[in-house]
């Protein structure tokens, strides 16, 4: 079989935390300011204090932490073991800061503002444990777990190989603790009526055969112990969240999605199969991952967000809009529909933005680089190296964002 224990696979939902840490982080640039990721390279990570509401996590081996700060002024903070690596903790974080992202015009998620606010006053936290989950042996504190290896960082082998022995947990498990401590479920949260419409359909879909589905025997034991949790809805959505933005994708051993417990493995199963939960879904999040993913250092070929059956990691790509390459590999980026925003590393690059209103991010002031080129294929030479921009709109540079077409004039 390929799972080892239902309590592995799914996880748990999220609990609580201590005290705030008043570290003031930026999540809310406009496009007048240099992009986020190029004020955020240092100091984002800074070492867990041996001071009351953090000492726990100290002494548990949890020595580094990064947070987010809530609009009240409280922060979500997010601990790490010394194994987890700096872009796994990253990659966390800035998963939670798409989660937290208001999304216009929508039922639930167009102010997320109070969900942040009350993840803060419930003292929601995510603990990052070093190795793979084993039941009955997690860290005694109350946070939401995530351990190392079921976060793979973009354009790690773990993620270009879909490698499933380290799945990705991590939209899950991220989600849970937003949906515990934020939309609310065993303390009050920003939004009860959701959280109501979450479970009923949870329960309607174990009814009809679109989730629950019993693959195993343990399904069914695993179903019962949610239903005593009162976690049915955590783990519903989960799994809706999970297959629309592509994570099953690639997995061929079952039909469906979540190790074939969900009736969908794809966004397009969900849209056929499990319209309500799109919906559901869809109330509080939008269609595309707007945050920023910075790839791997050891990523050694050209990576893609166009949709390709022979590079399975585009089942998940293909969701993305904003990307940055990280290390000192001379590869390219290459962008799908959307408008995307593409950042490279120190060597040379090609930026290629394929389609939609693209961007390049320059982290320096424009003066500092040298643009050869026309318009449509051009190439911009500075700290960075040499890059080749292909199908680029916009180029942000430090002090401002500047039509690609005006920069030739």
């Amino acid at each position: 079989m390929y799972w080892i224990s239902w309590s592995l696979m799914i996880g748990c939902a999220g609990k609580t935390f201590g005290s705030g840490d008043p570290t003031d982080l930026n999540t809310d640039l406009d496009d007048t300011q240099i992009h986020q990721s190029c004020l955020e390279d240092d100091g984002l990570i800074v070492a867990t204090p041996d001071e009351e509401g953090y000492a726990q996590y100290l002494v548990q081996g949890f020595s580094r932490y990064t947070s987010i700060v809530a609009p009240n002024g409280g922060v979500i903070p997010l601990f790490a073991q010394d194994q987890v690596t700096d872009a796994q903790l990253i990659r966390a974080r800035n998963i939670l800061r798409f989660y937290l992202t208001d999304v216009p015009n929508s039922t639930w998620g167009s102010d997320k503002s109070v969900v942040a606010n009350f993840m803060v006053d419930n003292h929601a936290a995510l603990m990052m444990p070093n190795g793979t989950h084993e039941e009955g042996n997690e860290p005694r504190l109350n946070a939401q777990s995530l351990y190392e290896n079921e976060t793979p960082v973009e354009g790690h082998a773990w993620f270009m190989n879909s490698d499933y022995e380290h799945r990705d947990a991590a939209f899950e498990e991220i989600f849970h603790l937003l949906h515990d401590t934020g939309i609310g479920t065993y303390v009050q949260g920003a939004y009860p009526e959701y959280q109501s419409e979450l479970k009923q359909e949870a329960i309607t879909s174990i009814e009809d055969g679109r989730w629950g589905i019993p693959v195993d025997d343990g399904v069914i034991d695993w179903l019962d112990e949610l239903e005593r949790e009162d976690s049915l809805a955590q783990e519903y959505i989960a799994s809706v969240i999970d297959s629309y933005y592509g994570l099953w994708g690639a997995f061929t051993e079952v039909p469906g999605g979540m190790w074939g417990i969900y009736i969908a493995k794809t966004r397009a199963e969900v849209q056929e199969f499990d319209s309500v939960g799109e919906g559901l879904l869809l109330d509080f999040l939008p269609p595309l991952i707007h945050t920023e993913f910075r790839l791997h250092p050891d990523l050694d070929t050209d990576f893609h967000m166009s949709f390709d059956e022979a590079l399975p990691y585009t089942h998940r790509s293909q969701y993305f809009t904003t990307l940055t390459l990280t290390g000192d590999r001379p590869i390219g980026l290459f962008g799908n529909d959307e408008n995307n925003t593409l950042r490279g590393n120190i060597a040379n690059n090609i930026l290629d933005g394929v389609s939609g209103d693209n961007t390049a991010i320059y982290c320096h002031n424009q003066e500092e680089y040298t643009i050869e080129g026309e318009p449509d294929l051009f190439t911009i030479s500075g700290v960075e190296g040499t890059d080749e921009l292909h199908n680029i709109q916009w180029v942000h540079f430090a002090n401002g964002k500047v039509s690609t077409r005006l920069l030739f004039e």
